[in-house]
C-alpha cells in the first residue's frame, strides 16, 4: 500500500497520515519529499520513497500561478513511475494535489483511495478536486463540513466516508493545574488562514477585565507569508494593551506541555477542516473556545467548551473571561472534554476505521488483479555473502522474515571484522557459514550453494531488501520445467523507487553498440535500456545483486568462476550460461530494493572504475575472444566519450564519465 503526499511538511494532516499508514493492512510505504514528514515516517519504521520537493504556493506571485500546473504534472509523473515499479494494490492519495495527480496519469491496476483533508480551494481548484474524487473508489474526509463542501449533492454516495482524526487520549491526559497568572494558548502553524490576529484582539479585550491574562501563540511560520504575518503579530503585541503579555515560543515538539500550562485553548480559524489541536486540548483537559463553524464545531459542544461566531474577537474575549474567572467551571469543562475525546475521538478508533476501509479496498483490488502463480516459501533458499555487512544484514533478514517467511537463508561470512555473524545468528531460518577468510563474491556464493536443499535458489547481496513477496512468483517461474533452464533477474530498485540498470545486452552485440551512441537516459527503448522493459525480456547478462534460478542449474554452471575475485563474476556467468543453453531473462514482475555497493565503497572509498574495467576486459576476452574484446573496448570508450559531450552541452558535470574513460585507458595499458 503506497501513501502519496505532495507536501513534506509535518502538520496535523501528516500526523494523521502516519497514524493511518502505521495501522494499514499489510506493508505501507510513504512517497513524499524529504523533510519533517519523511523524518517522522522513518522514525516510526515506515519506508519512505523520496519525491522531489515542489512549492505549495498557487496564489500570490505570477511565477507560482504559471508553474502550478507544471508542478502538479511533475508530481503526477513521479507517482506514475513509482506505481509502475512497485505495483501496489492500493494507492492512497493524501491531500488534494496528490489526488489530482493520481487522476492525471493512467490507472495501472491499483485501487485509489483519496484522503481529502481540506476545504475546496475556489471554483477552478474545487472542480479539479471533485474531478479527482470521481475516480477514487474510496474518499475520506476528516469532518462532515469537509465532506459536504466536496460533495454537496451526495453524488459520491457510499464511497465518501467521514472518519474523524483521533488522538492518544491516555498519553495526553494531564492532572496538573494550569499556570498562574492565567494563560490562553493558540496552537498551530502561523499562517493567515488560521486568523491568529483574532487571538491578539480577543486577548486585548479580555485584559480589560483580567489585566493579568497572558497569551501564548505556539507555532511557527511555514513560508515567507507566515514570516511576514509573524512580524505583524509581534508589532501588534508591542502595543500598550498587550505589551509584555504575549509570547511567541515557536513550534512545540509535544503539545501536551504547552497545553497543560494553559487555562483555556483558543482557536480562531473560520475554515478549519477539522482541528487536531482542538482535540488535543480536550484530551489534556482544557476548555476549548472555538468558532461555531466547520471542523471545530463537530469536536466541541457546550459540555466541554464555548463556541463563538467566527471572527468575533469580542465574543471570544467574553468566553475567555468566563472560563478564567470561574476555575470550577473550567475544571468541569476540561474533565468533560477529556471524556468526550476518549469516547468519540480516540486514535485507536480512527486507526481502526481507516484500516477497515482500506482493507475492504485492498480485498477488492486483489480480487480484480490476476495474481501470478507463487512457489511455496519452503521451495526457495536465499544465499548472501557477508563481508563487514552488519549495517545492512538486519534490513535484508528482517525483510525476508516479513515477506518470505519459511524460506531458508544462508549467510556466508567472509571473515568479517564487524558483527555480521552475530547479526545473522539472531534471525530464524538462517544458516551461517563462516568461511574464515575473504573468498571473494563468486567462491563464497558457490560455498553457500552447497548447503541449499530447495529446488530454487536466489542469490542476493546483503544490501538488498525484499519489499514484497514477488520473489516467490519468480521462484515459481523458475520451477516451470517446460520453459527450459533460465537465470531470472528481478527488477532492482534504488531507495527512491527508481530502476537500477542491472540487466544489459551481450557485450559487443548490436544493441550494446547502439547504446554507445544513444544514451539510455534519452531513449528508453528496451533494446538499449532493457531494465526499463515492462514485460519479461531476454537479456545478455544480469548484475549479480539478485538472481533466481533452479538450484540444479546453478550447480551445473558453478555458478561462478572462482578465478574471478570481486568483479566480472556476473558478466562471466551470463556469458557461460548462454554458451550452455541457459538464457538470462529480466522479470520486472518481481522486485527488490538495492542500496548498492556497500562493500566496494568501504574497500575503495568510491566507485572502483579501474577494477571494473579490467574485470570486464578479462571476461570478454576469455569468453568471447580478443576480437570482441577490442570491439567492446571501442564501444565502452565511445559510450563514455559521448556522455561527456552530451553532459557538457547540457551544462551538467561529467566527472564520473571522465573517470570511467580514464580507467578504461589505464586498463588497456
Amino acid at each position: 500500500m503506497l501513501f502519496v503526499s505532495y507536501s513534506g511538511w509535518f502538520g496535523g494532516a501528516e500526523r494523521l497520515l502516519l497514524d493511518v499508514a502505521g495501522a494499514a493492512p499489510g506493508d505501507a510505504a510513504i512517497a513524499c519529499p524529504e523533510g519533517t514528514l519523511a523524518y517522522a515516517a522513518r522514525a516510526r519504521g515506515l519506508r519512505v520513497f523520496p519525491l522531489r520537493e515542489r512549492s505549495l504556493h498557487v496564489r500570490g506571485r505570477v511565477s507560482d500561478r504559471l508553474l502550478a500546473g507544471a508542478r502538479l504534472v511533475g508530481h503526477a509523473l513521479e507517482v506514475e513511475r513509482l506505481v509502475r515499479n512497485l505495483e501496489p494494490l492500493v494507492v492512497v492519495a493524501w491531500s488534494m494535489r496528490s489526488g489530482i495527480a493520481c487522476r492525471i496519469v493512467p490507472r495501472r491496476g491499483y485501487a485509489l483511495a483519496f484522503a481529502h483533508n481540506d476545504f475546496l480551494p475556489g471554483r477552478l481548484g474545487g472542480s479539479l478536486v471533485r474531478w479527482a474524487a470521481g475516480r477514487a473508489e474510496l474518499i475520506t474526509a476528516p469532518s462532515h463540513a469537509v465532506a459536504i463542501d466536496l460533495d454537496p449533492r451526495g453524488r459520491l454516495g457510499e464511497r465518501l466516508e467521514v472518519i474523524h482524526p483521533g488522538v492518544d487520549v491516555d498519553r495526553l491526559a494531564a492532572d496538573c493545574p494550569p499556570a498562574t497568572p492565567p494563560e490562553v494558548i493558540t496552537l498551530g502553524a502561523l499562517t493567515p488562514w488560521k486568523r491568529p490576529e483574532v487571538a491578539l484582539e480577543a486577548c486585548a479585550l479580555a485584559r480589560r477585565q483580567r489585566p493579568d491574562l497572558r497569551l501564548r501563540l505556539v507555532g511557527a511560520p511555514l513560508d515567507h507569508r507566515g514570516a511576514e504575518l509573524l512580524e505583524q503579530l509581534r508589532a501588534r503585541a508591542r502595543a500598550p494593551d498587550l505589551a509584555g503579555a504575549v509570547e511567541f515560543p515557536g513550534a512545540a515538539e509535544d503539545p501536551r506541555a504547552a497545553l497543560t500550562r494553559a487555562s483555556c485553548f483558543l482557536h480562531c480559524a473560520a475554515r478549519e477542516p477539522f482541528g487536531l489541536a482542538v482535540l488535543e486540548a480536550l484530551a489534556v483537559g482544557r476548555p476549548a473556545i472555538v468558532p461555531a463553524v466547520a471542523g471545530p464545531a463537530e469536536i466541541v459542544d457546550s459540555s466541554c467548551g464555548i463556541l463563538y461566531p467566527a471572527g468575533d474577537a469580542a465574543a471570544a474575549a467574553r468566553a475567555i473571561v468566563a472560563v478564567v474567572d470561574d476555575p470550577e467551571r473550567a475544571a468541569r469543562l476540561g474533565a468533560a472534554g477529556r471524556e468526550r475525546a476518549r469516547r468519540r475521538f480516540h486514535r485507536r478508533a480512527t486507526e481502526r476505521a481507516y484500516a477497515q476501509a482500506l482493507a475492504r479496498l485492498e480485498r477488492r483490488a486483489r480480487a480484480a488483479r490476476r495474481a501470478p502463480r507463487q512457489a511455496a516459501a519452503s521451495d526457495l533458499s536465499l544465499v548472501t555473502v557477508a563481508y563487514n555487512s552488519a549495517a545492512y544484514l538486519p534490513r535484508l533478514l528482517e525483510s525476508l522474515e516479513r515477506h518470505l517467511s519459511g524460506s531458508r537463508v544462508i549467510v556466508v561470512d567472509c571473515g568479517s571484522e564487524d558483527d555480521s555473524v552475530a547479526v545473522a545468528r539472531t534471525h530464524l531460518c538462517t544458516l551461517v557459514v563462516e568461511a574464515g577468510a575473504n573468498l571473494g563474491f563468486g567462491a563464497a556464493n558457490n560455498r553457500g550453494l552447497r548447503d541449499v536443499r530447495t529446488p530454487v535458489t536466489a542469490l542476493v547481496n546483503p544490501d538488498v531488501e525484499a519489499i514484497d513477496d514477488s520473489l516467490l512468483a519468480l521462484a515459481a517461474e523458475a520451477m516451470w520445467r517446460d520453459r527450459g533452464e533460465r537465470l531470472l533477474a528481478p527488477l532492482v530498485l534504488n531507495p527512491d523507487g527508481s530502476r537500477q540498470d542491472t540487466v544489459h545486452p551481450r557485450p559487443a552485440s548490436a544493441a550494446d553498440l547502439l547504446r554507445a551512441l544513444i544514451s539510455p537516459s534519452l531513449v528508453g527503448l528496451p533494446a538499449v535500456a532493457p531494465w526499463r522493459a515492462a514485460a519479461p525480456r531476454r537479456v545478455g547478462w544480469a548484475v549479480g545483486c539478485a538472481l533466481v534460478a533452479r538450484t540444479d542449474t546453478l550447480r551445473r554452471l558453478g555458478p561462478f568462476d572462482e578465478r574471478l575475485f570481486l568483479y566480472g563474476e556476473d558478466l562471466d556467468l551470463g556469458l557461460r550460461a548462454a554458451r550452455a543453453g541457459v538464457e538470462t531473462w529480466f522479470w520486472p514482475g518481481a522486485r527488490v530494493l538495492h542500496h548498492r555497493g556497500h562493500s566496494t565503497t568501504a574497500a575503495f572509498g568510491a566507485e572502483p572504475f579501474e577494477q571494473l574495467a579490467r574485470a570486464r576486459r578479462e571476461v570478454v576476452a576469455r569468453r568471447l575472444g580478443r576480437g570482441r574484446q577490442a570491439l567492446d573496448d571501442a564501444a565502452q570508450g565511445l559510450t563514455f566519450a559521448s556522455r561527456i559531450v552530451a553532459k557538457r552541452a547540457l551544462g551538467r558535470p561529467a566527472r564520473r564519465e571522465r573517470r570511467q574513460l580514464e580507467a578504461l585507458r589505464r586498463a588497456r595499458g
